[in-house]
């Protein structure tokens, strides 16, 4: 008997049969037999009736889909996979992506796991608080993270670069309990350098300490020869208070913009100076949905001519204002007609309960008890300079948008992976914390890769003119992946919102395959 394919045509629709001819003994004739296979799609069966009728499991999916995207535009698979193991490869992109959708899996990964479309995707992957540790360790204690930055960036010329200045805090602990960070301000020093063409992150520096500016600027310049770039600008979100490290910057002949305090002697007559003109029409401005009020201002340091801006937010004037009055409104109420017993001592009452709002407290003891004003002249004075903004910068023509920009992203940036390293570090005990937290570093990286990647994809779009980040994922984290009893899976039927999301980005729903 001799065996064949055939595609028939149905109601506009194709569908596989397989034909078998045999010889009919009766009829003494060659006849066939036909065998129903499935729909034909993509040249291969799909039983239809089958998917529909066996569900197995559903797994999230709709989330993933723009991170599984970036990780094979930017190739990070296989960059890693040069450096690393399979095994190990796709755990660190398992991780890395755990952080930017669930980043409490950690605590549980093997579970969080097994219920993502990740576990169809890697399909045998052990993920567990072992493995984890095994593989962060690994990262932490050898140059790879290194290797893996050298080769990630792009080799198609020598580009510029930017470099964002981060202060990460670390978690201490102490006789088995967390310390706050605020008492113990213990700080990871992190050099972020963003590749000005693709305008994403491509290369980190951890350094073993905070580092003077001295030290910064040469920090900034060995990376950028490490990682092959003709030139980069330092963007710093340190409050810079010292006129010797400013003048260190400045002299070191490297591009920078830093913000600066309006209290700071520098910029002092600057601001008196332009104060009657901050919010006249002529200095609005819109910046990502918020009215700003900016003046273009010039400093004079030394023989050198500084240029910067003056920023004003009313919104964030109005914030501060009205936080100050609240906080105040209820010490006042807290401390007010308060007793005040023999042995204790009025002002250590005053400075334990004010904290920070110490010095706008005016207090005295009548019959024992505590009365308590607020010192309106000093909150005046202190809150003149609330909403504004002063950003210096040497070295290139930066333009106000561009400051803005690149300390909103350096801010960001220093949140987002202080608050991934804080909640990786589940390791405490062990002796190896230390070089466990290295390793957690490069999988921050790679989190905050996907994460620009993703946001550059959204904003190219157009899509975050009429929507925002997270209401995007929202609509995309319905979408689930549905697996079937005969090893295959389907993507759920997408509503409108998200087939014109996914049409818009020209992202395939079905990234697995």
């Amino acid at each position: 008997m001799k065996t064949t394919t055939r595609v028939k045509t149905i109601n506009g629709h194709q569908y596989l049969y397989e034909i078998t001819y045999y010889y009919d003994k009766e009829t003494k004739r060659t006849r066939q037999k036909s065998r129903y296979l499935g729909k034909y799609v993509d040249g291969k069966p799909v039983r239809v009736r089958e998917k529909a009728k066996s569900p197995e499991k559903v797994y999230s999916y709709g989330e993933f889909i723009p991170f599984l995207t970036a990780v094979r535009a930017l190739k990070l698979e296989e960059i890693l996979s040069n450096h690393l193991s399979e095994h190990e490869t796709r755990i660190c992109l398992t991780l890395a992506i755990a952080a930017l959708t669930s980043p409490d899996a950690i605590y549980n990964p093997g579970s969080w796991f097994e219920g993502t479309a990740l576990s169809r995707l890697f399909p045998g992957l052990k993920v567990s608080t072992k493995t984890v540790l095994k593989v962060l360790k690994k990262l932490g204690e050898t140059a790879i993270p290194m290797e893996i930055c050298r080769s990630g960036i792009n080799k198609g010329g020598i580009l510029d670069s930017r470099v964002y200045d981060l202060m990460i805090p670390q978690i201490r602990f102490s006789s088995g309990s967390l310390q706050n960070e605020n008492i113990n301000p213990f700080f990871d020093q992190v050099s972020l350098f963003y590749d000005r063409d693709q305008n994403i992150p491509s290369a980190y520096m951890s350094h073993p300490k905070s580092l003077t500016t001295t030290h910064l600027i040469k920090a900034s310049v060995a990376g950028m020869h490490l990682f092959r770039y003709r030139q980069t600008t330092l963007v710093s979100g340190r409050k810079f208070k010292s006129a010797m490290n400013i003048y260190g910057l400045i002299f070191s002949g490297t591009p920078f913009i830093i913000p600066i305090g309006p209290d700071n002697e520098l910029i002092r007559e600057e601001i008196k100076r332009h104060r009657s003109e901050l919010m006249h029409p002529k200095n609005l401005k819109i910046f990502h949905g918020e009215t700003l009020f900016v003046v273009p201002i010039s400093v004079p340091v030394e023989s050198i001519q500084m240029h910067g801006f003056i920023c004003y937010s009313p919104r964030r004037d109005e914030e501060e204002r009205a936080e100050y009055n609240e906080d105040l409104s209820l010490i006042i109420e807290s401390l007010d007609k308060s007793p005040i017993y023999r042995w204790a001592d009025p002002a250590e009452t005053i400075r334990d309960v004010a904290g920070r709002y110490e010095p706008f407290i005016q207090w005295k003891v009548e019959d024992n008890r505590l009365c308590v004003s607020i010192k309106q002249k000093t909150v005046t004075k202190y809150l003149r300079d609330s909403g504004i903004t002063v950003f210096l910068h040497s070295g290139e023509d930066f333009q106000w948008e561009q400051c803005l920009q690149w300390t909103s992203e350096q801010k960001e940036d220093e949140s987002f992976l202080g608050m991934i390293t804080r909640q990786f570090q589940i390791y405490p005990h062990t002796v190896d914390a230390e070089t466990i937290r290295q390793g957690i570093y490069l999988i921050a990286f790679l989190s905050l890769m996907m994460k620009r990647w993703v946001e550059r994809q959204f904003e190219i779009s157009g899509l975050l003119s009429v929507s925002s980040m997270p209401k995007i994922m929202i609509d995309l984290s319905r979408i689930r992946l549905i697996g079937l009893g005969n090893d295959r899976t389907i993507v759920t039927g997408l509503n409108p919102r998200q087939k014109e999301v996914l049409d818009i980005l020209k992202w395939p729903a079905d990234t697995l395959n």
